[in-house]
């Protein structure tokens, strides 16, 4: 069972995603909080696989709950709703340890599919942020960056190797001995580093090099 905790100070919006959890299947809500100090007052006891979280919250902003938090809970994810679409929230979040990033406009299908896909290992973002940040990059340097098998450490070529054969993150964590968490830690890193968005575009790419 997937266990999701709410962080949201919005009533109205957070009721909307307490219904959203409720009426997926696999998935449950483990907490609904309005703000981050009380949640970071007992993050030992808290180990949910997901922590939705909004950037402005009362008090403590929803980007430096998940600075404090990320080191506690290194296999839970990250996903931040908000109204913001700057750039300096945007990457700020990122930087922060947030795995997916959506606006508050998405729709229950789109967080619904955002929720899946974080738990899946990949980083969901709504589509005008996505843009955003392929757009930063495509402004950050005229010259693009080199991109070579040495950029990945041993771990990651050892899943992307396993990926690309078609095993699944469970069957990989057997093979290598790892928990699943770690291998969509890995995986994650990898799209970074080889600059993808998901999983086929990780495999192409790795082949490429």
């Amino acid at each position: 069972m997937l266990q999701i905790i709410l962080i949201e100070d919005n009533l109205h919006y957070r009721r909307g995603l307490e219904q959203i959890i409720h009426d997926m299947s696999g998935v449950s809500l483990m907490g609904s909080y309005t703000n981050a100090e009380s949640v970071l007052k007992k993050i030992d006891q808290l180990k949910p696989d997901i922590f939705i979280v909004d950037i402005n919250l009362e008090g403590m902003s929803g980007i430096e709950f998940i600075r404090r938090a990320k080191p506690f809970l290194p296999n839970t994810e990250f996903l931040v709703c908000t109204i913001n679409d700057d750039n300096t929230n945007i990457f700020e979040s990122l930087k922060s340890g947030a795995t997916g990033y959506m606006l508050k406009e998405s729709s229950a299908d789109e967080i619904r599919s955002a929720i899946n896909e974080i738990a899946a290992g990949g980083s969901p973002m709504s589509a005008y942020i996505s843009r955003r940040v392929i757009a930063s990059f495509n402004t950050a340097s005229a010259k693009p960056a080199v991109v070579s098998s040495e950029n990945l450490t041993e771990r990651e070529v050892e899943v992307l190797n396993h990926l690309a054969r078609g095993l699944q993150y469970k069957e990989i964590a057997d093979r290598l001995e790892i928990s699943t968490g770690t291998v969509k830690k890995h995986i994650r890193n990898t799209y970074v580093k080889l600059q993808v968005q998901n999983k086929v575009e990780a495999i192409n790419k790795f082949r490429a090099i």
